[in-house]
């Protein structure tokens, strides 16, 4: 059984555990159907649950996929494999 102290879930860290698998996309359905059961009625990991989805959709609008020059790309290649 996982405890969280400060909250008063004993499902707690699974639940943290779960969700990263479901929004990484890796959770199995049985996972996921835990998850959806339990934060329907656990105040605490439902609230949680919001914050991770907030906090990635922040990450992901921040972080940009900017392309590289080339000759950039193979300066950093040849320092790391030489």
């Amino acid at each position: 059984m996982s405890i969280c102290l400060d909250c008063g879930c004993d499902e707690f860290v699974n639940c943290l555990q779960t969700l990263n698998l479901i929004l990484d996309g890796e959770a199995t359905d049985d996972q996921e159907l835990f998850f959806l059961n339990h934060i329907k009625e656990c105040s605490v990991c439902f609230s949680h649950c919001n914050i991770e989805k907030q906090i990635r959709a922040l990450l992901k609008s921040k972080l940009t996929n900017t392309p590289v020059p080339n000759e950039l790309a193979e300066e950093i290649r040849s320092r790391i494999f030489s």
